[in-house]
Order: structure tokens, then sequence, then C-alpha cells
């Protein structure tokens, strides 16, 4: 049997962009400028995130704060083929605005009196467009899923339960609530990967 020519390498997921593969590269060699392009690039995503998940500003900025330093603690053991930063960051802001919210479940409502003034800042136009195409593109997969998956996100992604709470809130088995959030998170992502 003649020898055959070595397999080619795997060519990286359509999801690592090729940008998110430079600044991972970056993050890895320690290079200081590389968590203000992080920041640049992914900080309102994950501000907005967060305030989405725990609707407060301040406990939404000390999340994304830790978040952007978890991810730069941990940038040299990070793998391009596992997934992106702005996933990584993504996941790691949404666990954390959860045990936040978890923990907010024991103490009771502030007044609104004592509420601070939200500071407004104008965000930059193409920024802002880019958000919205975004929250756009979401919004529409999201209602292209059947009503018990999008329930499933929205119970344990926003609404902060986990997968056992979520089953007892829908009043179904353990197994099926793990289904519907695996089908739902799957059929999420070939939509936004195909949009």
């Amino acid at each position: 049997m003649p020898n055959s020519p070595p397999d080619p390498p795997i060519a990286p997921s359509r999801s690592i962009d090729i940008e998110d593969a430079r600044l991972l590269d970056r993050l890895r060699r320690n290079e200081r400028d590389a968590l203000a392009a992080m920041y640049d690039a992914y900080g309102r995503m994950a501000y907005g995130l967060a305030y989405r998940v725990l609707g407060e500003a301040g406990d939404a900025e000390d999340i994304v704060q830790e978040s952007f330093l978890s991810v730069w603690r941990q940038a040299e053991r990070l793998d391009p083929a596992r997934g992106s930063v702005r996933s990584l960051l993504m996941t790691i802001v949404h666990r954390r605005s959860i045990d936040v919210l978890r923990r907010r479940r024991g103490r009771p409502e502030r007044a609104l009196d004592d509420a601070q003034p939200i500071a407004s800042s104008a965000p930059d136009p193409v920024e802002f467009a880019s958000q919205a195409e975004e929250r756009e593109r979401i919004q529409g997969a999201m209602k292209e899923l059947p009503p018990e998956q999008r329930a499933a996100i929205e119970l344990t992604y926003f609404g902060g339960l986990t997968i056992a709470e979520m089953a007892t809130r829908e009043q179904i088995p353990l197994g099926t609530a793990k289904s519907r959030l695996r089908l739902a998170l799957e059929r999420l992502r070939k939509a936004l990967v195909t949009a």
C-alpha cells in the first residue's frame, strides 16, 4: 500500500473569529494592552449580560471586572480549539451573575428611595447598532424555539434557576429538563452560526 499523505490539520471552528484568536494569543503572551483590547471588544456585551441577569448596575460592574480578571489569570491555559475568548468570558459572566442572584434570594428588596440614580452615558452609535443587531439575531433565534425549550433557557440563563429548580417549576422530570435545555442550546447555536 503506497504511503498516503498525512491528514490535513483540523480547521478551527467557524465560531472562532480571527481577531479573537489574535486576542487570545496576546493574552497568552501576557501583553498588558491585551486586557484593554478584550475590554474594548467585549466590555459592553459582558455588562449587558450581567445587568440583564442581575438588574443592578453596581453588581453587574463588579461581575464584569472579576470576569475579565479571571480570563486574564487563566489565559495561558486557554485552548483556542475549545472556544473563543468571547464565549469563555460570557460563560464566566453568566455563572458569576447567577451566583450573585442566588445569594440575593435571602436578602430583602431595597426601597426605591434608597436606590442611586443610574449614570447615563451615550453609547457609540456603531457599537449600539452592532449590539442591537446581535440582540435581534438572538431574539429571532429564541422565537424559533419551541415554547418549552425557550422557557428552559429563560428560566435557567436569565431567571437564575438550576436545572432541578426549573424541572420543579415546569413540573417535569429532571431528565426532561436537561434534554430541553440541551436541545434548546444546540438549536440556538446552529441558528446563530448560520445567521
